[in-house]
């Protein structure tokens, strides 16, 4: 009997933090119109845009290290990210429309990172914003695009971008990887470039994929899309202009076997 009552005792122990554990349920779907706005929080269930690359996480050359700009700050605040007592960040100044000045920021270079983002000047007072974070909280898997109309609320458009996106599904993915290639990410190689990221994975260098619709770079890489901010608003596209994808034939920058990219 002792037995018994010690082995009931373990299983009815056992069973609580497994309650405790278990994953929020979302809620049921909004409709799909209209974004939301914040400072409503969303669940870690949400699913957001292909993360950046696990292993090189914010990591992105050129940049020096400076105070956070106060504009990105307000943005991190209205995210719930804790800032304050921040010294030098990571901070890349990049050229925009109408003479106005981007940043892509991060508080470490690498993939122990705490947030990211890149933001995107635009017409009539429209700001566009791509943010991943990581424990800063994070509130979602992978990255998320928001839009803010001067000094209003972020608008979060994540779920109409993914809507469009068109991304490979989990089987097609299963496949891939099986034939070597890695997770799909976000190379943000050219955001000090062009408003430009692009959606891909890699194959084994040493297993080349076979040519199909998502294939490029002599089956080296999988394309998944493109994502680009156009004057005032975020756009899922799976081509792009060449002035758009500046190459230098370095890994998934191809100047030649990239049928997504346009006039090269």
């Amino acid at each position: 009997m002792p037995s018994v009552s010690l082995m009931l005792l373990l299983a009815c122990s056992a069973c609580a933090p497994a309650g405790e554990r278990a994953a929020p349920v979302a809620p049921a779907a909004s409709p799909a119109a209209k974004p939301e706005a914040l400072p409503a929080q969303t669940l870690p269930t949400d699913r957001g845009l292909p993360a950046l690359p696990v292993a090189s996480g914010s990591a992105h050359p050129g940049g020096r290290y400076e105070a956070l700009p106060e504009p990105a700050r307000q943005v991190l605040a209205q995210l719930k990210c804790n800032v304050e007592g921040t010294s030098n960040v990571q901070v890349l100044s990049i050229p925009a429309q109408g003479g106005q000045q981007d940043v892509m920021v991060t508080d470490s270079s690498g993939p122990r990172f705490r947030y990211w983002m890149r933001s995107f000047s635009g017409s009539g007072g429209t700001t566009g914003y791509l943010v991943q974070l990581q424990d800063c909280p994070a509130t979602t898997a992978g990255m998320r695009a928001y839009i803010a109309q001067g000094a209003a609320p972020l608008q979060d458009v994540t779920a109409s971008l993914l809507a469009q996106a068109e991304l490979p599904d989990a089987a097609a993915m299963a496949a891939y990887q099986s034939k070597g290639a890695g997770d799909l990410f976000a190379f943000i190689g050219q955001l000090d470039k062009v408003p430009v990221l692009r959606w891909a994975a890699e194959a084994d260098p040493e297993q080349p994929l076979a040519a199909d619709a998502r294939s490029f770079d002599h089956g080296n890489a999988v394309h998944a899309g493109f994502l680009r901010w156009n004057e005032d608003h975020f756009e899922v596209a799976r081509t792009v202009p060449a002035a758009l994808w500046p190459c230098d034939d370095s890994p998934l920058l191809p100047c030649k076997g990239d049928p997504f990219v346009i006039g090269r």
